[in-house]
This record gives structure tokens, sequence and C-alpha cells, in this order.
């Protein structure tokens, strides 16, 4: 009988809407629930959702009792307005909802960062996101997940038109990225989603980074090559 709880983050997100309908779809988990700025339509009956205050979620610690924490938050420049309105969304609530998730009992978290994530890049977002793994890595969670997916594919509710160029450049080259190349061909955000489940599912003990191959072979690709 399923008795696990995942607590999504991003739900209203490109991964996190796809991550949300496969958790609450998965019988795995008896309860799904999401934290949000604004109210989501029901995912179903395990799903339970929370509008709340990310500046100051140290008052609803209650909400991040959960097994399996996974966060799917992310914002362009462009969104955020500023480096500092940018840094709070892709590093500094991830850091603190996985201090409370952790300290409320989850024994797992799954964070979607981003291929190139690395904290000493000299690249604004790529070091961010890069900063955001390490401030997670040192709370000590007995899984730690995290998948760096490419450029993400899908449809957005919003336009964002950096990544609909980028895309709009790199679909036609798809069947000649291979080898070492192949890890730049656009990620699908349901295959992310599907692997954040599977992966959850599975719940790997340690520190593991999934890049884009990894990632769709979780997600059932298994022609995968990078």
């Amino acid at each position: 009988m399923a008795d696990r709880t995942v607590l999504i983050l991003g739900a209203t997100g490109l991964v996190g809407h796809h991550a949300l309908r496969r958790f609450a779809a998965d019988r795995r988990w008896a309860r799904v629930v999401t934290l949000g700025r604004r109210p989501l339509e029901t995912a179903g009956p395990t799903h339970e959702d929370h509008v709340v205050d990310f500046d100051r979620l140290d008052e609803q610690a209650e909400l991040f009792a959960c097994d399996d924490l996974v966060c799917a938050l992310g914002t362009t420049m462009r969104q955020a307005g500023s480096e500092e309105a940018f840094r709070r969304v892709d590093l500094e609530i991830p850091f603190e909802a996985a201090q409370l998730a952790h300290s409320a009992g989850a024994a797992q978290m799954l964070l979607v960062s981003a291929l190139g994530a690395d904290s000493e890049s000299r690249i604004f977002y790529n070091r961010t996101k890069g900063e955001a793994e390490r401030a997670v890595e040192r709370v000590g969670f007995g899984a730690l997940q995290l998948l760096r997916p490419s450029l993400l594919a899908g449809d957005r509710a919003e336009a964002r038109w950096g990544e609909r160029l980028g895309l709009a450049v790199l679909s036609p080259l798809v069947p000649v990225l291979r080898g070492p190349l192949a890890a730049l061909r656009p990620t699908e955000a349901d295959d992310v989603a599907a692997a954040l489940v599977a992966i959850a599912g599975a719940r790997p003990t340690g520190r593991h980074v999934y890049r884009p191959g990894a990632i769709r072979q979780w997600a059932g690709d298994r022609g995968a090559d990078s």
C-alpha cells in the first residue's frame, strides 16, 4: 500500500506540471503535495495543493513533511528582472526548501538543474545552477538526485524567446549531434518528468548527476547515447 509523500516545487512550470501529472498517477505515492504562489487545478485524488509565501517559508515548515522533495523551480533573467531576483528563485528558495524538508524527515531530494551547471563558471546562469547544487548537497540528504537537462523542449504557458531561438537552431541539428555532442540535443520536458518519477521510485542512495542521455534512459529511451 502506498504511503510515501512527494512534495513538488515549481509545478506550474514546464517540467513541474508534467511531473505533477505523472506523480499523481503513480500508486507508489499516497500524497502529492504542491506549493506555489497561485492555486493549481487538482491533478487527482492524491494531489494536495497549497498557496504559500516563498519569502516566509520558515513560517510554513509543517508543509514540508515529505519523503521525497522535487524542486523544478526556474526562471529567466528577463522574468526575474535582476540577478538578485534570479538567484532568489534558482538558488535561495531551493536551498531553504531543502533545509525544511530535510528537517521534517525527507530522505531524498531531486533537483532539476541544467547542463553546464558549475559553481566556478564565469557564466552567471551556469554558476547559479552550480551553486544551487552545492547548496543542497550540504543539507545532507541520504539520496540526492541532480538532473541536468539540456535546452528544454515542450509547450510553455509563457513565451521564452531565448529558448525558442535555441530550439530553432538546435532542432535541425539533432541528427548530427552524436557522441559527445549528443548532450546538446534538446531535452523533452516530459522526459525529465518521467525520469524524476522513475528515479524517485528507485531512490538510489548518495549523490547522483544525470545528464541528458541518462535522463532519456530513465524516461524509457534506451537508445540514448550520451
